[in-house]
């Protein structure tokens, strides 16, 4: 073997170790940026939508009270285009009674289940949500161009008259707060009839 052969094969057994441990901190990066990348929330089944979750809400709101009158729909973990993903979130859609003291709440999982709740809750009581209110992708699309951060999803939201005493006091508005890719988060105000109002 020539000594030049020799100085070969030499440098190309050394390089052997640097490439296995090259390839192994490359695959612990990729890894490493998998494991913390968000997980957007999709939804592939039907429904998932504020409205959805209404229609889903008013039987057991009938059999509650006859006169049950919708007030507040409001929402955790739904998704940044406004539906709920295939697992995880709720819509909790509240109704008032002129007939009852109590407030009833109906809470809407993403399969669709139903459960119910009361509570004494005096500010939700005497207000009614106007009947053309803007569904939840209609409200979240009206925030897309005004948006400064990309949406991963909604912490929460809330359509009500209540939902912005400060800045709209006793007008029924949808306030979304989302969670933005940068670890921030981002506040939105719609009106019921789904067109943007501010951003804070």
């Amino acid at each position: 073997m020539k000594p030049s052969d020799l100085a070969c094969t030499t440098t190309m057994r050394e390089m052997r170790p640097l490439a296995s441990t090259g390839l192994l901190a490359c695959v612990v990066v990729l890894l490493t940026v998998l494991a913390c990348a968000p997980v957007v929330p999709l939804r592939t089944k039907p429904g998932g939508a504020a409205s959805w979750a209404v229609a889903l809400a008013r039987e057991s709101a009938t059999l509650w009270s006859t006169d049950a009158r919708l007030c507040r729909v409001t929402g955790t973990g739904v998704g940044s285009e406004g539906w709920l993903p295939d697992r995880g979130g709720v819509w909790t859609v509240s109704f008032w009674s002129p007939s009852k003291d109590a407030v009833m709440h109906a809470v809407v999982d993403s399969d669709g289940n139903v459960s119910t709740r009361e509570s004494n809750e005096p500010a939700l009581r005497g207000a009614a949500l106007p009947a053309t209110w803007a569904d939840s992708p209609r409200a979240w699309a009206a925030t897309r161009s005004q948006q400064q951060g990309e949406p991963i999803n909604t912490l929460d939201c809330e359509l009500s008259h209540v939902a912005e005493p400060e800045r709209y006091p006793e007008q029924t508005v949808w306030r979304i707060r989302f969670f933005l890719r940068e670890g921030q988060q981002e506040t939105h105000v719609v009106s019921a009839d789904g067109r943007w109002l501010t951003r804070y």
